[in-house]
């Protein structure tokens, strides 16, 4: 399939889905306060599951039969889109900083390049790329400071492995969806967020059973709500939208803007923001703008 440019829509639709991912962690922290990371996963992968689900019917889609080889596809696109990487993460970051965690995130770009350079004709990396890619995970390095890319060697590194993992999951998600049989988007969204929901329901039970009791506060379901019908379902059909026609490569930068969201909205919720805050944002926004920029078509001097 041929790359679109992305045009007016498919950076306002990138950046959507900054803000909606960026606000999702805000919306986890109040959910870990009263409900454990599986129970969280497991809601909100069956909201969004329910709601993409009256998607697929109202705009008049159909599912395959359950015999279809793209109920595979749906099953390895819940696993490493959704189901696996939301746990490992709420795991790892019991024991792992923030700060950490975001940095072995800011690789996952560097992951979908490097995939898609192998595995798909269309995604080829080139000397520009990289070079974009390599200055927006600097600008991330510099967000999160040196004190916490330091402390990478000071704290748990199977925790760190699983966050890493996560985000060789993502890549292999944004590296699967461009692989996948041709079906109408909103399918799916529809189909892999079910098979998501699905795969975390037994370590949900599990917690449910071997766990302490839960006693959920008001505001811990209310926030599982959001994270369910926003950064989950909303930003999946977005996502699903756009992601074929402009390619893995350009849905990677999502990874350089959603640190930029964050930091906004630590400021409008009263966060100092620094200077080396300031310098972080413009790098990584270099970092973007050196990703995308086309190079000038090259026409021969003619003389004056």
């Amino acid at each position: 399939m041929t790359r679109e440019d992305p045009g007016v829509k498919g950076w306002g639709a990138l950046g959507l889905l900054a803000l909606l991912w960026g606000g999702a962690f805000a919306f986890i922290a109040v959910a870990v306060d009263t409900l454990p990371p599986s129970i969280i996963v497991l809601s909100r992968l069956t909201l969004a599951a329910v709601v993409l689900t009256a998607w697929v019917f109202y705009r008049r889609r159909r599912f395959p039969p359950l015999r279809d080889v793209r109920w595979l596809w749906f099953l390895g696109l819940g696993l490493a889109g959704n189901a696996l990487p939301f746990l490992l993460i709420a795991i790892g970051q019991k024991t792992v900083p923030s700060g950490i965690a975001g940095i072995l995130m800011g690789m996952m770009p560097l992951t979908v390049i490097a995939a898609a350079h192998f595995l798909l004709p269309n995604e080829r990396l080139t000397a520009r790329k990289g070079l974009g890619f390599v200055i927006g995970f600097s600008g991330i390095v510099i967000l999160m400071g040196p004190a916490a890319l330091k402390g990478m060697l000071e704290v748990d590194f199977l925790a760190q492995l699983l966050i890493f993992i996560a985000t060789l999951c993502y890549a292999a998600n944004a590296v699967m969806y461009q692989a996948a049989p041709e079906t109408p988007p909103s399918v799916i969204a529809a189909g892999s967020m079910i098979c998501a929901a699905v795969l975390s329901l037994p370590v949900a039970i599990y917690d449910l059973v071997a766990g302490p009791p839960i006693s959920p506060s008001l505001p811990s379901i209310l926030a599982v709500i959001a994270l369910g019908l926003l950064p989950t379902a909303l930003a999946t059909i977005v996502y699903m939208t756009i992601a074929r026609k402009v390619g893995a490569a350009f849905i990677a930068l999502i990874n350089y803007m959603v640190p930029v969201v964050a930091a906004i909205i630590g400021l409008l919720r009263g966060e100092e923001m620094t200077l080396t805050t300031l310098i972080a944002l413009c790098v990584i926004l270099l970092g973007v703008y050196v990703a995308r920029r086309k190079p000038k078509p090259y026409s021969p001097r003619t003389g004056a």
